[in-house]
């Protein structure tokens, strides 16, 4: 298949389109107005299906469960690791000032 680009000249002066006569131009036309291109690229359009915890669509179930457990209201605090595997809570007290909590660790 080749791409043919028509270039035309106008005949006339034509101030309604801002034409000169003898001056070169394109026509702009659209998928419409070619018999038969909606239906050609319909076939190479994907199309996708949203994607839930348990099946793929257009991100994989694992990452829309991923995303699904992102907390987007007002946090109660931030964990952080220190060097030494220690995990500290980053919240603020009622004056807005920054507060580091040492988590308690489960093992005994």
């Amino acid at each position: 298949m080749s791409t043919k680009i028509v270039q035309l000249e106008a005949r006339t002066d034509d101030p309604d389109i801002g034409l000169v006569k003898g001056e070169p131009f394109y026509v702009v036309t659209s998928a419409d107005a070619v018999v038969g291109l909606d239906k050609f690229i319909a076939k190479q359009v994907v199309n996708y299906q949203p994607a839930t915890e348990t099946n793929d669509g257009l991100m994989t179930a694992t990452d829309k469960k991923k995303l699904n457990e992102i907390k987007t209201e007002p946090l109660d605090g931030i964990k952080f690791k220190s060097p030494d595997g220690s995990i500290f809570v980053l919240s603020v007290d009622n004056d807005g000032k920054p507060v580091f909590t040492k988590e308690e660790s489960n093992v005994h």
